[in-house]
């Protein structure tokens, strides 16, 4: 019998650690991962009609819908009384998805569940979490500076896998366009042009932004381009602990030393085979539900 998972969220975005989780959720279970609230923008099939509508400032919210959306099939989901079945405990496991924004059903949760078998997921960019929470179940947070508790746990950001190419495309030019902070630069209206350009760029200029977690940082690896990553080696060791961090500080160590390498194109396909296996939304969700 597949493991049923009650996936408990504002159901509002943008939210991408949470959003990222239920991918990967949705990708591996099914039908079986239940998302109490509809999270209509990860559909495929209601994406392009109601962005626009639906979303704050239109389609220039926070994001665009660019990697992360539209991407799941609309398939039918059983949501009805589900105060009753989790009093049942029909589910295997309850995931909520961001704790500073939706703890719906908390109570029932509690109760009928042991900690073991409940998920907080804390995404935020401040290092703080809800101490108070950590009686209650596994608790992962994506700015984790210290653990002083086993219930404590870093998650990282991650990506869809259908969105990482196979190969390293050929390059036409070294950065590219979008460099953080530089707004004049945020140009790209549609996804694939903004994945291509990093396609043709030898490196993509990444970040820390409010956090050291950012989707930039995979976006770049996913379309075969090398992050430049200024002042990684100050990302704390809890922090981004599946990000190949050293990988990333020997390529850009050697490129501001010695200029651009001539095993560019095998470091970066290290960097795509890395990815397909650890930074996939559905390998994050198998760290979830498996406690990893």
């Amino acid at each position: 019998m597949s493991t049923k998972i009650l996936f408990i969220s504002q159901a509002e975005l943008p939210d991408f650690q949470s959003d990222m989780v239920f991918h990967g959720l949705r990708s591996i279970y099914g039908e079986n991962c239940v998302d109490h609230k509809e999270m209509w923008y990860m559909y495929s099939d209601t994406k392009s009609k109601y962005w626009n509508s639906r979303v704050p400032n239109g389609g220039n919210s926070y994001g665009r819908g660019f990697t992360l959306y539209g991407r799941l099939p609309n398939i039918s989901v059983d949501r009805s009384n589900l105060v009753q079945r989790i009093k049942n405990k029909e589910f295997d496991k309850i995931v909520y998805g961001s704790v500073h924004r939706c703890l719906d059903h908390f109570d029932e949760v509690v109760k009928h569940y042991s900690p073991e078998n409940v998920v907080f997921i804390d995404g935020e960019d401040q290092t703080n979490i809800k101490e108070e929470l950590l009686q209650f179940g596994i608790y992962r947070k994506r700015e984790l500076v210290y653990s002083q508790s086993e219930r404590l746990k870093p998650i990282n950001f991650c990506i869809p896998k259908e969105c990482i190419v196979d190969h390293v495309p050929e390059k036409t030019k070294e950065y590219g366009t979008v460099i953080p902070g530089d707004t004049t630069t945020y140009i790209f209206d549609k996804e694939d042009e903004y994945h291509q350009d990093y396609q043709k760029s030898y490196y993509g200029v990444t970040t820390k932004k409010g956090g050291w977690d950012c989707l930039r940082h995979y976006e770049i690896i996913m379309n075969g381009c090398f992050p430049y990553f200024p002042n990684l080696e100050s990302c704390p060791k809890n922090t981004m602990t599946l990000f190949p961090k050293n990988l990333v500080l020997e390529n850009n160590r050697s490129l501001e030393k010695n200029g651009l390498s001539i095993n560019y194109k095998e470091e970066t396909m290290r960097l795509l085979k890395y990815a397909k296996k650890y930074l996939t939304t559905e390998y994050t969700a198998k760290i979830i539900i498996e406690n990893i």
